[in-house]
């Protein structure tokens, strides 16, 4: 009697024992395939000069589609029934997708920015409160670096619904520089001094060509502001430099200020 039983047993075990190896072998294999694909995934967009942001999306998507067909085959050799796990995993997804609305949103927000591509990675935007170079993009949120390099998570649904300023979307910026003079001063000869600093600065573009106009007339001075064209990369370099040399220009002319 006991040895039957003890047969019984080890039959048992020896049968779940090669489940569970089949089920490891499985799991490993999988994930090494899945690797793969990942990987190959990569190169290939690498190569055809996908946008990177695109990239990194794609490959978090990819990586939770495959390891999940990983989990479920290795679930599915130590013999439990697929098709109610399934039903179990897809009402727990409906259970967890109530509870977490908000997250949603945010993929789906997040789904929104990669196909209409308002902003990629390494743009400077501005929106939901902060501004700074994108420097990710994922399925619920993107990271956003400051001039301070401060990084800042921003849910993906803040971006989508607010109003976002992007900086980099265009090569070239028009800038602009408002400078306060005296009613007395000469506004010729304030003229041809914005005029000289404009033309003898190599980040400021010949086309479309640079402005200078009388802005307003206020109660303590004239206001009068200089627009030019520049790169979208030289700008606050441009401003800088432009302002610098107004200054000076205005030391050494000696023009009257407000």
């Amino acid at each position: 009697m006991w040895e039957a039983a003890v047969e019984e047993v080890l039959r048992t075990v020896a049968a779940y024992s090669w489940r569970i190896v089949g089920a490891a072998i499985i799991l490993v294999i999988g994930l090494w395939l899945a690797k793969l694909v990942r990987n190959y995934v990569d190169r290939v967009l690498t190569a055809r000069k996908v946008d990177p942001t695109v990239i990194y999306f794609a490959d978090s998507a990819l990586r939770i589609l495959l390891y999940g067909v990983v989990l479920i085959a290795a679930v599915h050799r130590l013999g439990v029934e697929t098709t109610s796990l399934v039903a179990m995993l897809g009402a727990a997804g409906l259970a967890i997708g109530l509870a977490l609305r908000q997250q949603l949103s945010n993929v789906a927000s997040g789904l929104l920015i990669i196909i209409f591509h308002p902003f990629g990675v390494g743009d400077y935007i501005e929106g939901a409160g902060s501004a700074g170079t994108v420097e990710r993009i994922e399925l619920m949120s993107t990271e956003v670096r400051t001039p301070e390099n401060v990084t800042v998570i921003i849910p993906n649904s803040r971006l989508t619904a607010d109003k976002v300023t992007n900086y980099s979307h265009r090569d070239t910026r028009r800038l602009r520089i408002v400078i306060g003079v005296n009613y007395k001063a000469d506004l010729q000869k304030i003229r041809d001094v914005l005029q000289g600093i404009v033309d003898e600065e190599d980040l400021v573009l010949k086309e479309p060509p640079p402005g200078i106009t009388i802005k307003e007339l206020g109660d303590k001075g004239i206001k009068i502001e200089t627009r030019v064209w520049v790169k979208t990369q030289d700008y606050l370099k441009a401003k800088v430099r432009l302002n610098e040399k107004i200054k000076e220009h205005y030391d050494s002319e000696e023009i009257p200020v407000p």
